[in-house]
């Protein structure tokens, strides 16, 4: 744990002293520590020895997340064999392995590459109620894991809310959100509620410690807070966008008419929850370039390569910079609502450049 080594200890307590509620909501930022801090915990709650020994059976298949009651539900695509979260578990356990911080755009891009929508249907709530009806495989504490709540569609949280005022003996359930607002009140009000500290940059710089400073200035500038992001983008530089960031950026303070159609077409092409993450990260690059001219960082350390954010945010008169992050704003709502991917971003490039002006 980085940030939230006091939150587990609280969660140890209420164990110890048997205090812990059947249902616990976590909340956290995507990517952060919301889906480590409930591994955690559940290696707690079936440990042999009640303390995370990591040497007893239990525990060795925790750390394969294959304990037999060890559960996950997660949102996933429609379609699929069964219908339920089972025909991707196989996927869920190799992407939690490789990264604890795993975030929902990371997930997705590992199982679809089409702009469908993750969720978790009425089926996958029936088929947690058949798993926790079962006797526990090791005749002690079943723990089940739900990421996203929030995808949850309302049918189905009905039939959730039931397991929750229904608790079953021995059977904790965490919830990991990352969006509690979206969440069904009654929900949110029957959980013992957890809140997560959000990561600093320093354990970005932690995490990416045997690496380069520009690696680490990269990741940091264009994840904070999100270090799964982070993690998965690694792997695959082209998922950072910074380059294509800033060419759309360029081409917004020239205003060309030409370059700016060329670009909107560059982007179209792009699925529809990558271009929403790009547009996400838009905003994060500029606010994060206006925080560090602030604090007066050195112009090295917000060079990325491929864009200057110092530069970049130098380059907007202060007028301009309400103007640009409700630009992007309606854009994202704009994407939200289906409104054409087309219009919407010459409307945004246009605007952008007004902005950049100071028009």
């Amino acid at each position: 744990m980085y940030n939230n080594k006091p939150l587990l200890d609280q969660f140890i307590l209420a164990l110890q002293r048997d205090k812990l509620h059947h249902a616990n909501l976590i909340s956290s930022g995507a990517g952060e520590e919301g889906l480590p801090l409930s591994l955690r915990v559940a290696q707690y709650l079936l440990c042999d020895t009640n303390n995370a020994c990591g040497q007893c059976k239990s525990c060795k298949q925790h750390a394969k997340l294959q304990h037999p009651d060890l559960h996950f539900s997660f949102p996933f695509v429609s379609g699929s064999a069964n219908g339920t979260a089972d025909d991707f578990l196989s996927d869920f356990r190799e992407a939690l392995d490789a990264n604890s911080f795993i975030d929902p755009d990371s997930w997705q891009q590992r199982i679809t590459s089409k702009n469908q929508q993750l969720q978790i249907p009425v089926k996958e709530i029936q088929n947690i109620h058949r798993k926790l009806s079962l006797t526990a495989a090791s005749g002690k504490n079943r723990v089940l894991i739900i990421w996203m709540p929030e995808q949850i569609k309302t049918q189905a949280s009905n039939k959730l809310l039931k397991l929750i005022e229904e608790p079953l003996p021995n059977t904790f359930i965490l919830l990991v959100t990352h969006r509690k607002s979206r969440l069904l009140p009654t929900i949110i009000s029957r959980c013992a509620p957890w809140q997560c500290k959000p990561l600093e940059e320093q354990h970005f710089w932690e995490h990416f410690k045997n690496e380069d400073d520009a690696t680490k200035r990269l990741m940091t500038m264009v994840f904070y807070p999100n270090l799964g992001a982070a993690i998965t983008a690694y792997e695959d530089p082209e998922t950072t966008q910074t380059g294509t960031f800033a060419n759309w950026m360029r081409i917004c303070y020239k205003g060309s008419p030409v370059e700016v159609t060329d670009m909107v077409n560059v982007l179209s092409g792009m699925s529809k929850e990558a271009l929403k993450t790009l547009i996400f990260r838009s905003q994060h690059f500029l606010e994060r370039g206006f925080y560090h001219n602030v604090q007066n960082t050195p112009v090295e350390a917000t060079d990325l390569g491929t864009i200057n954010v110092q530069k970049l945010s130098n380059a907007v008169v202060p007028a301009g910079a309400f103007a640009i992050s409700k630009a992007l704003n309606d854009c994202l709502y704009d994407l939200e609502r289906n409104i054409h991917v087309k219009t919407t971003l010459t409307h945004t490039s246009y605007t952008l450049h007004k902005a950049f002006r100071g028009l």
